[in-house]
Order: structure tokens, then sequence, then C-alpha cells
């Protein structure tokens, strides 16, 4: 089953054709070793939100848990963190350091061709006068090459820090550039969030701080553009602007984040049904102003959401929803932590890679997240949840045992480095003879 993760992390290097999907596949044959274990505290907020989750779906809309689509698009949550579960139900021995820096190598190595056409084609620089013109590597989307580019330059950082090599610095500037060109902002974004936090000793409270702003002002910008006289629950917006990357802009501000926020005041607890942000809803029924059902629902399956993580978990999940995703992250964190800490100090540097990654990346992720809906997007998250899986079902390397050659005979202590025998104890009598 291992092996399936493995070809599954390989496969994230491109989207074209959805094999990476398959890091789910150990679950539907060895479910039933889910039970009788132990797990990481970051287990916890991630099994209630996925329960949490199916019921939203369950109550929202039942029949698109049986529609390929809406895995695809509005479900796609399921398929980036499936691989997570997955580690649960199987064990390998491998040496992941060596295995993620292979990886590291192939996914930067394979990208070179595609790249040096599009330099070829259009420049460096070309990105800065045609938008559109941009690196996609092998995706679809740009964000979504821009989003893998960025774990991948997490993962770079990663090794380098477990080994240091000229070599792998080469690596990490080439994954730079190819991520420069996708012109994906959110993601340059993320990924050189990762760089401070690093020099400033990757500590609680900076994660803490880090976490807090992003939602606030998140909610922050989507208040601020909310016109009070515009109908967000029914209103079609228009791009005007002819500028690709202004204009994306433009859609997130005016129309995208105040109708995630109008989402969210309507039922803010539970959000109104997972899925539900891109659908046309004709009819809410409030209850006390804290929970919204709707209701006339014409269901959609398609890229709409709100190009923010955060609002778009209010939205859809309320409060609840979004309370048990930074709290898998932050949990999450914490435990790569101390397992970056023991491999260091007590496993010889085994696994110090891999919990390396998961912990930047993890911050990479919370930062992208302000600025797309990167928290559920494959592109992005499958190389996370792989190495997690792979992680947790991780068994320390077996190390052969040094062979006592049994013709060695152990010398025996010499004579002055026996115990010498007490002198008896003075009485104040003579000893006869002396």
């Amino acid at each position: 089953m291992a092996y399936i993760s493995v070809l599954a992390l390989f496969l994230t290097v491109t989207n074209l054709i959805p094999v990476s999907a398959v890091g789910f596949l150990p679950i539907v044959f060895c479910a039933w070793r889910f039970f009788g274990r132990s797990y990481p505290s970051f287990m916890g907020p991630l099994t209630a939100l996925t329960l949490f989750i199916l019921a939203s779906t369950l109550l929202y809309n039942p029949h698109s848990l049986t529609e390929f689509e809406f895995y695809r698009r509005d479900g796609n949550f399921f398929i980036a963190y499936a691989p997570i579960f997955a580690g649960c139900v199987y064990v390998h021995r491998w040496d992941m350091n060596k295995l993620l820096r292979a990886f590291f190598v192939f996914a930067v190595l394979i990208n070179i061709p595609p790249y040096m056409l599009y330099l070829a084609q259009n420049g460096l620089l070309s990105i800065f006068k045609h938008p559109d013109d941009s690196f996609g590597s092998f995706f679809i989307a740009r964000n979504a090459a821009g989003g893998f580019l960025a774990m991948l330059f997490c993962l770079g950082v990663a090794c380098y820090l477990q080994k240091r090599s000229r070599i792998m610095l080469a690596l990490i500037a080439l994954n730079g550039l190819m991520l420069f060109s996708t012109y994906s902002r959110g993601s340059l974004l993320g990924a050189f969030a990762v760089l401070p936090y690093l020099y400033f000793g990757r500590k609680r409270l900076i994660l803490a701080s880090l976490m807090s702003c992003l939602v606030v002002a998140s909610l922050a910008m989507a208040m601020y553009h909310t016109r009070p006289f515009v109908d967000y629950m029914g209103y079609t917006f228009s791009i005007q602007n002819a500028d690709a990357k202004v204009a994306n802009l433009d859609i997130r501000y005016e129309w995208l984040w105040p109708r995630a926020l109008a989402y969210f005041r309507q039922s803010p607890i539970v959000g109104m049904g997972f899925g539900s942000f891109d659908d046309t809803i004709r009819n809410v029924t409030s209850y006390f102003g804290l929970l919204a059902v709707p209701s006339d629902v014409v269901i959609e399956h398609s890229d709409s959401h709100a190009h923010n993580s955060y609002l778009n978990f209010l939205a859809e999940t309320g409060v609840v929803g979004l309370t048990l995703v930074l709290s898998f992250y932050w949990k999450l964190v914490k435990w790569s932590q101390n397992g970056a800490a023991r491999s260091a100090l007590v496993e010889h540097g085994q696994n110090f890679a891999a919990y390396r990654f998961v912990e930047l990346s993890a911050v990479c992720l919370l930062v992208m997240a302000a600025t797309e809906h990167r928290l559920v997007a494959p592109s992005n998250v499958l190389v996370l949840s792989l190495v997690i899986s792979l992680l947790l079902a991780s068994r320390p390397v077996r190390v052969m045992k040094p062979v006592r050659d049994p013709r060695v005979l152990h010398p025996q202590a010499p004579p002055y480095r026996e115990r010498a025998q007490p002198y008896p104890a003075a009485t104040g009598r003579s000893v006869p003879g002396s």
C-alpha cells in the first residue's frame, strides 16, 4: 500500500490527468486497520471536520456525493485530505529523507523542458507586459501551477536544511524562477513568507499571530468592499477591466468576498451548507439570525468560490468549520515541530526533511489561503497530505547490530584491578607474631 502513496506523490507534478488522487486507495483495501491504534493530536480536528462536512453535505444536497463533478470542484476537500487517513492503514520502513530528496529532484528536472520552451517563446519578464503568458507547467490553471511550485519550494528548503549542498541550492533557485514565471502572486507570497518564519525561529506566537491576522484581514477586506444596496445572493457581477490580473482582483473585492460575508452573516454558526457558494439560492429561512436553511436551490458544480479559504469556509461551514480547520493546522505544525526536534536529537536525523516540510508547507498554505481557496486545492494540498500519510505509516529503519566474533576472547581484568579485600577492623589488641 505504501507504493500507492509514493506513486501518487510523484504524480502530483500534474493535474492534466488526475491520477495523483489514488492516494486514498489504501483506505478501500485496509479500512479495518483504523481500529486499535493511537494517532497524533491533529487527527482529532481533521476527523471532526470531515464528519462535519459530510453531515453538512447530506443536509444541503446529499445527491452531490454520488456525482463525479462534485469531487472535482465543490468537494475536492475529500480528495485533498483523504490520503492522510490512508496513512493510518499501512506501514513502511523507508528513509523519508532520501525519498523526498528524490521527489524534489524529479519534480524540478521534469519541469525543465517545458520551462525552457516557455522562456524561448516568451522570455523571463514578459509576464509584466502580458500577464496571460505565464508559465503553467503541467497544470491547467496558473494558480494551480504556482501553488504546486510553492509547495515544492518548501520541500527544497526542508531538504537543504537536512543536508546542505550547492546542487540543492541550484535546484531551489531554478524552482524559484519557475514559481516566479507562473505570476501567481498568492503563491509567491506564501513561499516568501516561509523565509521570515524560519529566520525568526518558528515560534508558536508567530504562527498564532499570522493565523489571526489572516482571518481578521480577510473579514475586514470583505466588510470594507460590501455595498449596502447590493443583493449578493442574486446579483451577478460582470468584469469590466480588460487586464486579467486586475480583473481577478476586482471580482474578489467587489463580488466574491462580499458574497461570502453575506452567506456568513445569514448562518454564522454552521454556514449555508458545504458546496453552496456557487449555487443559486432563491429562498433562505433564518432562525434567530444564527441558522439559515436554504431552499429552492439550483445546484452548480463549478470553479466559482470565494478565492479566500477563510471566507469560503465561513460561508459554507460557519465558525464551526473554520475553527476545526485552524485547529487542524495549529496542531499539525506543533506535531511536525516536535517530530523534527526528536529526529535531530534522538533519531539521528531520520525523517527530518519530511517533518520540516510539513511545518513549512503548512505555513505556506495558510498564507496562500488568503488569496485563493488553497486549503482544499488538490494541486496544493496533495503533496502535503501524501507526505503526512507516509510519516504516519513510517516505522524506524532497521539498523543491523554488530556481530561479535566468538573467537575473540575478552581478557580478564588484571590482578591489580581486582577488588581489594577490606582491612580488618582495628581492635587495639596486638597481633600474634608481631
